[in-house]
């Protein structure tokens, strides 16, 4: 990941796009707090998602 992007992520950005690629990475702030990686066009990969499918 790139200093730029993590930086970005890191100060509660909501979405980043990384540079030179078709992933995107989402934030979503509490209370509803999740963190989601994109690629290109597809369903986004939520570790939400991952907890709930998991349990």
């Amino acid at each position: 990941m790139s200093p730029t992007c993590l930086a970005l992520l890191l100060s509660l950005a909501t979405a980043c796009t990384l540079p030179g690629s078709p992933v995107t990475l989402r934030v979503s702030p509490p209370p509803r707090a999740d963190l989601c990686v994109q690629y290109e066009q597809r369903a986004p990969l939520c570790v939400s998602g991952l907890v709930n499918w998991r349990a």
